[in-house]
This record gives structure tokens, C-alpha cells and sequence, in this order.
């Protein structure tokens, strides 16, 4: 039996839509109206958030600075320039520095410091030429750099309030970056991607629709159906983004995959829907005029289209969102609420496309069933002609015998089955595919199987190999858009100063007697601290600065205390003597490195000591020199057993990323083994096959290695710099996210075209047709479908190369190129290939029916129910792939609804002379009786 929803529950279902058509309006026309109020404010709530992960490395040491350290300041950074690009340092620069001061200092509850140049010239000479470009000569520096705390508590509105504040000179340029404003640069981009790149792809996407469906008032139900599913999963996404994290990539892949579901399931459902309509009006006036039909009509047209449309939109939708899902179970929330907003927004646009499609086509038969001006003209067809074959004559046509043979070899007067009919009806429009497009490429796909899989392996083993050489990194310029001035900015003090100013990492510790001021502590701690950085050969990578020591000078403990607690007097004494303020200095650092404060009497029980890279901590040498650093401190605490410390650990700058990241990675190869053993799963229960899920898993596995191996070709290797466009330009790695959210995607798209192409061959190889023929009629029936579809995914998710961020470029480039490659090499050439290598073992060990011999059309043609001037013997070897074949269900019978019939437009002749010749004395009509495969009809 075909596969599909229960006839009876859609026909219930239907009817319970048609009654509440206008309850069903309302209700999503409420909820899209609510997503239209609150997508802004749920774009807003987005954000990039790494919290560090409970099984992770640096964990405990994170969860101690958050316990010592919870009023920590937030640093940014503003990289000073010339308009003119002149000497930066003079007047100018003092005056900005002055007043950036003065605004700080207004600011109630905000951290102390103001750090540039002209902050440390005077007392601190050696490091104030850290700050400047050109640290041997200053006064030839072109650019500076401006360190500015701000309030944890208050970072984002004084961030904006900075802002402003700072580019009020008209000589200077000013840049701000750091975490606050990368966050605001990521919302930016996804704002900008949601107004501006979006909707200008959504013409495109409809191009390939319309070409299948060449309706233009059937594609305003699309456009509705794409608005309805936007803004009912912003609005949901919104309720969830009050009280969880939501990453900030999350809009623009929901309206990737919006457009992409949208437009594909639609194109199932409507194009069954039109398909069913002329079986509908039969009788009608025809003639290539425009028609209408009854608001009954429309309602028998949808229930079909429901039957066996809806059963592949809800297989397709539910394969996509459970991937998606399965991002979940990632233990960041970076990729683990991707994975829901994703997948919630596919589960919408199921309900949306079985609920409000259905909705306005019952709401309004009249306007969508038209078929005048600017849609495809379809002439209702004719009634069918009476019986001019018998059913001796139609035996022996499906028998290849004479009318004695064929009644002895089913016993005479023996009715027709309803499986003979379907093969009767395949034969019947076989002329027809004859010499198509898709009729070629599958013919010679399988003559030639070997050579194609030859081929296929000799294009995979190099992407392959490319593929095995990918290299990861979570770096800043992947993130954030690239034009931002946050972004641009922060390359540039990457290159000219380092990162440390920005992301510098903490190495925590606490004593276990909780003094940090004391001779003994600040000894032992000092000396792990060397040793450690000693240990990981980086002393010339990282800058250390703590209470104890400042790079490679060790600050005196009595000198720190006294200038701690030292009387207005006192401090000017030593202000004296050290030529420097250094009561001032001891305080703020010793407030900022600490958790105590001397001014306050609190005692100071943890502290942490800066290390400020001079290198890119989220690039691969970051993850290179956290490991190593981890390792030391090991080797350096195992190597001072008496110094006892109750924790000791490395947390802050790109930690706790690349914390995350090698989660993500350590999980990624089971995640694979798991989507793989779900398909594997999935395929098996659904076809009752060991050999089609190890086919499957085969096919989908070169999509991928395709996809990976080309990524790392364009984005590792330049292999696309010669165009000029930074989006396929070359990065030297790929974001670490875009490996791990592509994967499940392209298995899910392609298990899904799989099983869409499978469930044709099935269908065909079921009716009695031979393997090889079942699998080239199951290509060219599925070939158009599948090509749009695929078409319509890849321009969706191509939207993406136009944003701004290359992570996302590069997610983008990697499902654009799997589905292109699986629409048009894999499910049209390699499977097909495949399928007749393996021939009869498609399916083992499930037993199929024998093959019957091939339709032989003669006895037809002589008794006049065929039309034809040929004499000769002509048999239909390879079935049909479209007519009353359903070109939307993965699996669907042949007879189409209530009666056996040709649904493409202005039907030929011998069709409806061979649904006539059936019986001795019905019509098509009698097919409504025929329940089974074996029941007769009457």
C-alpha cells in the first residue's frame, strides 16, 4: 500500500479547516501581527555568550574570579588616529585624554582609569610608549591606544554614552572597540542581514516556484506563508529570549531557513494542489480558456494534495528539524539555542503550510483555482471514451500474451486489479518521458555506474584530503561584521599593540590562609608565576602584571604595603623620593588586582595576575599557549608543595572560548557518529532495508566531503581571491562554528531528498517494473521537484554570503555547495549509478514482488484503444515519471483520489483510451471501487 496520511483523517481534517477556515486566519494573522511588534526588541536580546561550561577546564577558576572579583570593570579600547593621518601625539590628543578623564570621573559607580599616554608620560615613561605606535619614537607615533574602564553593571549604556562622547574632535579619529561594542556591532549585522539582505533574495527564491507551480496568485499564499512563519518564530524566540541567552546569528538563520521551508513546502503542496484541479472540473468546458471550479472542487483538490503532499512536508519538515534539535545537546549556548530557534522555526512553518495554506484556499477557491491571465492555462480533460478493449485484451497486453494465454494464465473472466491499472497507466504515458532530460541523465547514469562512481571517487579523494586539513579558530575578525567600526578597529591594535589590552588572561589565586598581604605569599606566588610563564616558553609572549610584579620587575612587598597604608604625609614623602605617586598607583592597583581595599580596612583573600598577549588569544596560538600555560601551572604548583594555595587556575581573555570550542570539538565526533546512526536508523525502519541506509550514508558522505574540502580550498587556501570579494576571500581557517552547524544541516537536506527520490523507486519497483527501470522512472519524476527545491534551499542559505560577518559567509558557502552538489550530481547521477550497480540488492533483505513482464502496448494499439501508425511490437521497459504520478509525495500511489486519471495538462488520447479499456463495460470511474492491490475492480 502507498504511503501516506490516513484518507479519512485528512478528509476530516479538511473539512474540520474548511468550517473554522476564518478562526484559522484570525489566530495566525494575531500571531503575526505580534511577531511584527517584537522582532526588534527580539534582535536586540540577542548576544554573543560564552559562559563557561561546568565540565569544562577553567570552570572553577572562572566561577572564582565571578566569587572574589563581582564588581570586575569591562575594558574598551579607543584607537586614536589623525584625520590626516599625522603625528597623532600634541594638543589634540592631550585635550581627549583630559576630557575622557573628567567624563569618567562624573560617572557614579564606574572603575577607576583612564590609561593612555598622556596618563603614564609623566611618572611612567617606559610605559607610556607601550601605548603608541612607535615605542622607540614616540613623537613619530601615528596612532595611540586609550584604555577605558567601565562598570560592569553599566557597560552597555555607558558604552553608548562614550561613544558620542568621544568623537566630538574634528582633528581626530577615534575607534572604539571591546566587548560592548562588538556586541552592538553583532546586532547591527543582524539587523542588516533581517531588513536588507533577506527580503532582496526572496524574488529569486520564487523564480524556480514559479517556474514549477506557474501561478502568480498561488505565490501570494507562499508570501503569506513566509510572513506568517518570520514573525510567529520571532515572536516565540522573543518569550524565549526574556529569560535565556539567545546567540545573535539566531535571526538570520531563522529567516534563512524561513524562506527556504517556506517556499519548498509550498511548492509541494500547491503543486499537488494544481495537479489534482483538472481531475477535478472534468467535464468542464476546456479549450485553453480560463475556468472555474466550485468551492467543493477546491475542497476534493486539497484533500488529495493534503494526502500525499502534506505526508512529504511533514517526513521533509520533522527530518530538518530534528537536526537542527539536535544542536541542542552541544554544552554551549552558542550553538545550543541556535539549534532551537532553527528548528522551532521549521516546526512552524510545518504548521503554518498544513494550517493557514489550506485556510486561504478554502477561504477563497474562486481567486486561487483561476486560471486566466499570467497563470498556466489548463484545459479540465475530456470525458473519457467507452470501452474498446477487452479484458482478455488488456491481460494479454500486461502479459505479453495471446487472449487464450492470457486467460488461461489468470483464469478467464478474471477482473482486473487495481495493480494492473497502475501499470497499465505508467505504460500508457511512457512515450512521452521518452527522450526527456532526466530520462538521459538517469538512462546513462545507470548504463555507465561504474565509471560514474569512479568518477565520483576520483572528485571526492582530493576534497577529501583538503578537507582533512582544516584548521579552526574562534578569532574576532570571523565574528563580528567585518566593517564595523568595532571590528576594524580591533584588528588594527591586534596588529600594532596586541590584544592584551583587550583580552588578557587572569591567572587566579588563592591562598589558603586568604592574606594575599604578606611577604611570604607575594614570595611564592612571584616565583609560580615565573615559573610558570618559564615552563610554557612564553615570558616573551605574555606581559604579567599582578600586586607582586610588573613584567620582569618585582615589586617589594614592604614598599607596596607601606604606600597601602600610608597617611597623606607619608604619601608625600614617597611621592618625593620615587619621583612618582605612589600611593596612588599602589591603591588603584592593588583595588583592581585584588578583592580587598586598603581604604576600606577589606582584606585582600585572592588575586589575579594580568597577562596581557602580545599575539591574537583567539587565534590558533591562543588555544596553543592556553594549553601550555595550563600544563605549567601544574608542573610549577607540583614543584612548591609547601606554597598551599586553595585554588590556582587560568581564566578570562579567549579561555573561556576555547574552553567551549574544544567542548564542541570533543562532542563534534559523536555527534557525527549520532546523526549518522539516526539516518542509518531512520532509513532502515522506513524502507525495511540494510542496504539503503549504507547507500545513504554513503551519498550523504560525499555532499559533505565535497562541501568541507571546497570551503577549506576557498577560505584556507584563497582558491577565490582573484575575485576580489571579501565573503569567498582567504581567512587561513574556518570559524570554529561553521563545521559544527553545517553538518547536521546538510545531512538533514540531504536524507531528505533521499528518501523524497526513493520513495518514487519504491513506488515504481512495487507496480512490477525491473530495478533498473523503476530507478530511472523514479529520477525523472522526482528530478524537477528535487531540482527546485534544492534550487530554492541554495539561494535561501546563499542569502547568507551577503552578511557581513564571515562565519556566517562561510556557514553560508558550506550548505549552499552541499545542496548543490546533492541536488544536481548526487540524488540525479551518483544514486541513480548506485541503484543499478546494486541492482536487486537494493533492498535486501526486505523481498519485494517479482518482476513482471514489461507492458507490451500492441494488443492495445490493434484493438484501437491505443492510437498509433506503428505495427510493430512497442513495450514499455522504463515506466512513466510524471502524469498521475504524484511528483510531491516521497512515497504515493498511482491512482490519484477518486478516480485513475492524467493530471498534466491537455492529457493524450491513449491514456484515457486505456483507463477506458479496463473493463468490459465502465469507466476510469470504476477505480473509486479498487481499495487494494488485489481487489478487483468490478
Amino acid at each position: 500500500q502507498p504511503v501516506g496520511m490516513s484518507p479519512a483523517g485528512v478528509s476530516t481534517a479538511v473539512r474540520m479547516l474548511g468550517q473554522s477556515k476564518y478562526f484559522v486566519l484570525l489566530g495566525w494573522a494575531m500571531l503575526t501581527v505580534l511577531g511584527g511588534l517584537y522582532a526588534r526588541q527580539y534582535t536586540a536580546n540577542t548576544r554573543i555568550d560564552f559562559a563557561v561550561p561546568p565540565s569544562s577546564k577553567g570552570y572553577q577558576a572562572a566561577q572564582d574570579f565571578l566569587r572574589y572579583f563581582p564588581e570586575s570593570d569591562v575594558k574598551v579600547s579607543a584607537l586614536v588616529t589623525r584625520v590626516d593621518g599625522g603625528i597623532v601625539l600634541g594638543d589634540e590628543l592631550r585635550n581627549l585624554t583630559h576630557s575622557l578623564q573628567t567624563w569618567c570621573a562624573e560617572r557614579v559607580g564606574i572603575a577607576e582609569g583612564v590609561v593612555g599616554y598622556y596618563t603614564l608620560a609623566a611618572d611612567l615613561p617606559e610605559m607610556a610608549a607601550q601605548f603608541v605606535s612607535d615605542p622607540v619614537q614616540p613623537n613619530a607615533s601615528t596612532s595611540t591606544l586609550i584604555v577605558i574602564s567601565l562598570s560592569l553593571n553599566a557597560s552597555d549604556s555607558m558604552a553608548s554614552e562614550l561613544a558620542g562622547y568621544a568623537h566630538r574632535s574634528a582633528t581626530l579619529d577615534v575607534k572604539l572597540t571591546g566587548e560592548p561594542y562588538f556586541l552592538q556591532a553583532a546586532l547591527d549585522g543582524v539587523t542588516h542581514d533581517v531588513e536588507q539582505v533577506h527580503p532582496k533574495v526572496i524574488p529569486f527564491a520564487f523564480v524556480p516556484f514559479l517556474w514549477i507551480v506557474r501561478s502568480w496568485r498561488l505565490s501570494l499564499i507562499t508570501l503569506v506563508c513566509i510572513l506568517a512563519t518570520a514573525a510567529c518564530s520571532y515572536f516565540l524566540m522573543y518569550l524565549i529570549s526574556t529569560q535565556i541567552s539567545i546567540c545573535n546569528f539566531a535571526p538570520s538563520m531563522q529567516l534563512s531557513a524561513t524562506i527556504a521551508t517556506s517556499i519548498d513546502y509550498s511548492l509541494f503542496l500547491l503543486s499537488r494542489f494544481r495537479e489534482e484541479l483538472p481531475a477535478q472540473v472534468e467535464g468542464q468546458a476546456g479549450g485553453g480558456t480560463a475556468y472555474a471550479i466550485s468551492a467543493e472542487q477546491a475542497e476534493q483538490a486539497l484533500d488529495q494534495a493534503l494526502h500525499y503532499a502534506g505526508h512529504t512536508v511533514l517526513v521533509s519538515g520533522s527530518t530538518l528539524a530534528l537536526c537542527f534539535f539536535g544542536l541542542l545537546f552541544f554544552p554551549i549556548s552558542l550553538i545550543s539555542t541556535l539549534g532551537l530557534a532553527t528548528g522551532l522555526t521549521v516546526v512552524i512553518s510545518i504548521c503554518v503550510n498544513l494550517s493557514l495554506l489550506p485556510a486561504l484556499i478554502l477561504s477563497f477557491p474562486a481567486f486561487f483555482t483561476h486560471t486566466g491571465c499570467c497563470s498556466r492555462t489548463q484545459s479540465p480533460p475530456q470525458p473519457l471514451p467507452q470501452p474498446l478493449a477487452s479484458t482478455s485484451t488488456v491481460r494479454r497486453a500486461l502479459l505479453g500474451a495471446s487472449d487464450e494465454e492470457a486467460d488461461g494464465a489468470t483464469g478467464a473472466g478474471v477482473p482486473l486489479t487495481r495493480k494492473d491499472a497502475q501499470r497499465l497507466t505508467a505504460a500508457s504515458v511512457l512515450r512521452a518521458s521518452e527522450g526527456s532530460f532526466w530520462a538521459r541523465v538517469s538512462g546513462a547514469s545507470i548504463r555507465y555506474g561504474w565509471l560514474v562512481v569512479l568518477a565520483f571517487a576520483a572528485l571526492t579523494a582530493p576534497c577529501a584530503y583538503e578537507a582533512l586539513s582544516i584548521e579552526t579558530s574562534q578569532t574576532q575578525a570571523q565574528m563580528m561584521p567585518r566593517d564595523a567600526d568595532a571590528s576594524v578597529a580591533y584588528s588594527q591594535i591586534v596588529e600594532q599593540f596586541g590584544s592584551g589590552s583587550l583580552f588578557s588572561f587572569q591567572l587566579m589565586i588563592v591562598p589558603s590562609d586568604g592574606q594575599v598581604e604578606s611577604a611570604a605569599f607575594f614570595a611564592q606566588s612571584r616565583s609560580l608565576v615565573r615559573r610558570t610563564l618559564e615552563l610554557a616558553g612564553t615570558e616573551d609572549l605574555l606581559n604579567a602584571t599582578g600586586v607582586m610584579l610588573a613584567g620582569a620587575t618585582d615589586v617589594p612587598f614592604e614598599l607596596l604595603s607601606e604606600a597601602l597604608h600610608a597617611d597623606e604625609a607619608k604619601c608625600a614623602v614617597l611621592a618625593q623620593l620615587l619621583k612618582r605617586n605612589v600611593c596612588a598607583y599602589a591603591r588603584i592597583g592593588w583595588r583592581q588586582l585584588t578583592n580587598g581595599d586598603a581604604e576600606l580596612g577589606r582584606n585582600a583573600s585572592a588575586t589575579y595576575i594580568s597577562l596581557a598577549p602580545t599575539f591574537d588569544p583567539f587565534s590558533q596560538q591562543g588555544t596553543e599557549v592556553i594549553d601550555r600555560l595550563r600544563e605549567a601551572l601544574a608542573t610549577a604548583r607540583a614543584e612548591q608543595p609547601t606554597f598551599a594555595l586553595e585554588s590556582a587556575g587560568l581564566t578570562g581573555g579567549a579561555v573561556a572560548m576555547n574552553d567551549s570550542v574544544a567542548l564542541v570539538y570533543d562532542f563534534f565526533p559523536m555527534m557525527v557518529a549520532i546523526t549518522l546512526s539516526v539516518v542509518f536508523a531512520l532509513l532502515g525502519l522506513a524502507f525495511r532495508s540494510l542496504v539503503v541506509p549504507v547507500r545513504a550514508v554513503l551519498t550523504i558522505s560525499v555532499s559533505v566531503v565535497i562541501s568541507f574540502g571546497t570551503a577549506w580550498l576557498v577560505y584556507g587556501r584563497g582558491g577565490l581571491d582573484f575575485l576580489g570579494w571579501a565573503p569567498l576571500g582567504r581567512y587561513g581557517s574556518l570559524a570554529w562554528s561553521a563545521p559544527v552547524l553545517s553538518f547536521p544541516i546538510m545531512v538533514g537536506l540531504g536524507l531528505d531528498y533521499d528518501i523524497f527520490l526513493l520513495g518514487r523507486v519504491l513506488e515504481y519497483r512495487l507496480l512490477g517494473f525491473s530495478e533498473k527501470a523503476s530507478v530511472a522512472a523514479g529520477v525523472e519524476h522526482s528530478g524537477p521537484l528535487i531540482t527546485a527545491a534544492g534550487v530554492i534551499m541554495a539561494i535561501a542559505f546563499g542569502a547568507l554570503l551577503f552578511s557581513s560577518s564571515a562565519s556566517l559567509n562561510q556557514l553560508a558557502f558550506l550548505l549552499t555547495i552541499s545542496v548543490l552538489v546533492d541536488t544536481f550530481l548526487v540524488r540525479t547521477v551518483l544514486v541513480p549509478s548506485m541503484m543499478g550497480i546494486l541492482n536487486d540488492r537494493n533492498w535486501w533483505p526486505r523481498r519485494l514482488p517479482p518482476v513482471l513482464p514489461p507492458v507490451d502496448l500492441l494488443p492495445l494499439r490493434h484493438t484501437g484503444t491505443l492510437a498509433s501508425d506503428s505495427t510493430e511490437h512497442e513495450t514499455a521497459a522504463v515506466p512513466p515519471a510524471y502524469g498521475t504520478f504524484d511528483s510531491t509525495s516521497a512515497v504515493a500511489p498511482v491512482v490519484t483520489g477518486r478516480r485513475l486519471t492524467d493530471s498534466r495538462p491537455e492529457p493524450p488520447v491513449e491514456e484515457h483510451a486505456l483507463e477506458a479499456g479496463l473493463t468490459d463495460g465502465g469507466s476510469a470511474d470504476e477505480l473509486a471501487r479498487a481499495v487494494s492491490d488485489d481487489e478487483p475492480l468490478d
